[in-house]
């Protein structure tokens, strides 16, 4: 099976959204596809390095833009280099269906990650061809719930150093937002020829609108335990003397929640819980950046480093309240067998209190701050969940497993595409 997988973003990247299609690929190679890329390509930003990243592009034939038309800069959300950058990748596929159609009809499937990337696939030529490709529409989030949180990170960027600011937007815009959201999450459901879910409230919406097969399926990653890093593999802090969180700083991530849990619980504790926040940012450790107290911000360099971090800590913290996507930070901590704390369980396949520790969303500081003392004050139930997590990962996230899944998904959507013959 010939596959085109489609990403509008800059690649290869650490951001969720990349290593999530880096390792779709990767898995859908080894079951035996052959597998293309299509993406941005590299920013100045963007360029890994970290020796382990090789993995991104080795073997694949990766199509991108030219530099000039790539964005420069990485941060979530929408911008206007990113609807340019949008535009040139649906004018290159357009072209080249045009100028070599045996080239491009010869792929079995599209697989667009993303809704950018939904439109620049399912739009123009590839779809009016009398042999056109199906396009499967891999929903990485929900734009009925996210516009509305990259607003928050809009102004999260103008107010960073500012140790007040809370990441709100007024409800008034965040219903504007959710709405035209909804939309375009119906639209994108319209457009493709079948679909793949990470989580409940995706499947649920693509379910309703999209006339397609689809089915959920969760993020592959490979094994971190059988895996050779090139680096240090040793965690620099004591084993479960920490809680962490790894990932972005933009106001998406909603890292005031881990502030004000932090603020929190240094009342409730003479010496309260150690949170490292650990980012691939440097600014993260910039000495004018002004973190909440408890708080030790840690600058890494290496997914190797980012691994160990992982299986020491005495549980990764996932600060996500919005649904619709599947945190790729989530997503290792269960292959590190390491116990979460997140705001939702079943959204993503888990069981409070079995594979995962959840804090109350409806009151989401204090919430956090009542898990981490939880699991603060009880190492045993820490380490039971992080087993069962490990379970969850075997059965869930494997590369064979998801690879799997998705190939047969593809055959199926192939199918009702042609009429079911």
């Amino acid at each position: 099976m010939r596959l085109l997988l489609v990403g509008a973003f800059p690649y290869p990247h650490h951001q969720g959204s990349q290593v999530y299609f880096q390792e779709q690929a990767v898995a859908l190679r080894s079951a035996g596809a052959q597998v293309e890329l299509l993406t941005y390509g590299r920013t100045d930003e963007a360029a890994p390095e970290d020796p382990e990243r090789w993995r991104a592009l080795d073997g694949f034939v990766h199509h991108t833009l030219p530099p000039a038309a790539r964005p420069r800069s990485t941060a979530s959300g929408p911008s206007i280099s990113k609807v340019r950058a949008d535009l040139e990748m649906r004018h290159r596929l357009n072209n080249a269906y045009a100028s070599n159609y045996s080239a491009i009809a010869s792929f079995d499937a599209i697989l667009a990650h993303h809704f950018e990337s939904c439109v620049i696939s399912s739009a123009g030529r590839v779809i009016e061809q009398p042999h056109r490709i199906p396009v499967v529409y891999c929903v990485h989030t929900l734009l009925g719930h996210e516009l509305s949180a990259y607003a928050k990170s809009f102004n999260f960027r103008s107010l960073r150093n500012d140790a007040t600011s809370n990441g709100t937007v007024s409800l008034r815009v965040k219903r504007s937002l959710d709405r035209v959201g909804r939309r375009l999450d119906r639209w994108a459901a319209r457009r493709c020829d079948g679909w793949i879910a990470l989580t409940q409230s995706a499947a649920r919406v693509m379910e309703t609108h999209s006339h397609g097969p689809g089915e959920i399926v969760a993020p592959p990653l490979p094994d971190p335990r059988h895996r050779f890093f090139d680096g240090p593999t040793q965690a620099p802090l004591p084993q479960g003397s920490y809680f962490l969180y790894t990932g972005n700083l933009d106001g998406y991530q909603e890292l005031h929640l881990i502030e004000g849990a932090a603020r929190t619980l240094s009342h409730r504790f003479e010496t309260p819980p150690r949170i490292v926040l650990a980012s691939f940012d440097p600014s993260v450790a910039d000495p004018n950046r002004r973190w909440a107290p408890g708080i030790e911000p840690r600058h890494v360099a290496s997914e190797a480093e980012m691994q160990a971090l992982t299986a020491a800590a005495r549980a990764t913290i996932v600060p996500r309240l919005a649904v619709g996507g599947f945190p790729i930070k989530l997503a290792n901590s269960l292959a590190n067998g390491t116990a979460a704390i997140t705001f939702h369980d079943r959204e993503w396949g888990l069981e409070a209190g079995t594979n995962v520790e959840v804090a109350d969303p409806a009151r989401p500081v204090e919430g956090l701050a009542d898990a981490i003392g939880r699991l603060s004050a009880d190492s045993e139930r820490a380490e039971s969940i992080g087993r069962k997590a490990r379970d969850r990962y075997e059965a869930a996230h494997r590369p064979a497993v998801t690879a799997e899944q998705t190939l047969g998904l593809i055959e199926e959507v192939r199918i009702a595409a042609r009429g079911g013959h």
